[in-house]
């Protein structure tokens, strides 16, 4: 296997564990706190407690949300630093430079979980930080003339954020589960462009190795 076809299988692996980590660990820290409701908790609540006993109950093993987050937020900096090496265009590595960003977000909200200070101002910044990812991803494939997949990033962002205006949410968990699915669509848009863009780097390749071959 090429080089280049390596780098763009491992960006493809850091993707999909972007997608799938937060929800094994979301999904342990809940079992793990039997009192946690969505319609009622934050998700952050499953990592800290701000407002003692009277709002939840102190949670169970902590670490496995916090760490989780904080694992996931390395992941998504390792993912986009892969996928900018892969990448010509610059308008696309700002994109995944925002990407890491956010990943430091994330992690740093694991690190400063509910009832420290900085933990509200991480947890929305990172929501925001990840909506205009998307918006400077999809501008950069218009410029790449991914014309579909740039379509798709950019409608599927627009209408997530003017949706998330007219929802009430009953819950900080329901919102915070809302963004999470939105961010995860988009950035299994994003992968399947890299997948694409892997797969024509293949047949550009081919007749190089039949070459050598003969």
């Amino acid at each position: 296997m090429h080089k280049k076809a390596r780098s763009f299988l491992f960006s493809e692996i850091l993707g999909v564990l972007v997608i799938f980590l937060p929800w094994v660990f979301i999904t342990i820290a809940i079992h793990l706190n039997p009192w946690f409701q969505v319609n009622v908790n934050a998700l952050s609540d499953l990592g800290g407690n701000a407002y003692g006993s009277g709002r939840h109950q102190d949670p169970n093993f902590p670490g496995v949300y916090n760490d989780g987050l904080i694992l996931t937020g390395l992941v998504i900096g390792l993912f986009s630093i892969s996928s900018a090496w892969n990448s010509r265009s610059r308008s696309e590595i700002i994109g995944l430079s925002f990407f890491i960003l956010d990943g430091l977000f994330l992690s740093l909200v694991g690190v400063y979980h509910e009832g420290t200070a900085p933990h509200v101002f991480l947890a929305e910044w990172f929501f925001l930080i990840g909506k205009v990812t998307f918006f400077i991803l999809g501008f950069s494939l218009i410029l790449q003339r991914a014309f579909s997949y740039a379509a798709a990033l950019l409608m599927l962002d627009a209408f997530a954020w003017l949706l998330e205006s007219r929802i009430t949410f009953i819950s900080v968990a329901e919102y915070e589960i809302y963004n999470v699915i939105v961010m995860d669509l988009l950035l299994l848009i994003y992968l399947l462009r890299l997948r694409a863009t892997h797969a024509l780097s293949a047949e550009m390749l081919e007749p190089y190795d039949n070459y050598i071959r003969n």
